[in-house]
């Protein structure tokens, strides 16, 4: 994966980019030899000079904060808020699943909706992010994550998740319709068929094959 754009380089900033490249690819091993504190700097400088696409740095950032590395989650949060996670949807997609989660940091559950409903409404995220952002808001409604728990919201929400391209949300939906969560909704009654209709709707992730063949 190459992160900089095309242009001009002296043989400094030839250097200087394949030391960024380098050090991407150790984070991608976990390899311990990485100075995660000083990757992180060069990402900074990397972004000041233009070098680096929002969609590098949000990859980046959730690259960190997945990190089995230490410290790199922490520094996956910080990397966000020097960047200006607002800035971009990618980047504030990044930061909500860290505060939610939380990862990198203390949780700010109701900040992390907040982010997740405006990168839904957001006509310039693109669609994937748009149903990534509908399907954690979606756990955070089914959880009561920062919210009260609603799960005729959560349901409407994985059903949103699905139609923008995030498929995984079928698994949940799924387990909806077979009574394995949304209990308290009186109204619902689960629906064998139903489950194995959204089940279907995942494609072929993994869990909703599983769930398919133990339902038949």
């Amino acid at each position: 994966m190459h992160f900089f754009t095309n242009g001009l380089l002296t043989m400094q900033m030839e250097s200087w980019v394949g030391t960024i490249e380098r050090e991407w690819h150790q984070l991608r091993r976990a390899d311990p030899a990485l100075d995660v504190e000083k990757f992180s700097r060069h990402v900074i400088a990397a972004n000041k000079t233009g070098f680096l696409s929002p969609e590098s740095l949000a990859a980046i950032a959730n690259a960190l904060l997945t990190s089995t590395l230490s410290h790199a989650p922490y520094l996956g949060r910080w990397l966000l808020e020097r960047i200006g996670a607002n800035r971009h949807p990618a980047w504030r997609m990044a930061m909500a699943i860290s505060l939610v989660t939380p990862t990198g940091g203390e949780a700010d559950f109701e900040r992390g909706n907040a982010i997740l409903e405006d990168v839904m409404k957001d006509e310039t995220a693109d669609g994937r992010l748009r149903g990534m952002a509908a399907a954690a808001l979606a756990d955070s409604a089914r959880l009561g994550r920062g919210m009260q728990v609603d799960v005729s919201r959560a349901r409407s929400l994985y059903e949103e998740a699905i139609e923008l391209g995030h498929k995984a949300s079928a698994h949940n939906l799924g387990l909806f319709w077979e009574g394995v969560w949304g209990a308290e909704d009186k109204s619902v009654i689960p629906d064998h068929s139903k489950a194995m209709q959204s089940y279907r709707r995942g494609g072929d992730d993994i869990r909703c094959q599983r769930r398919l063949e133990a339902l038949r």
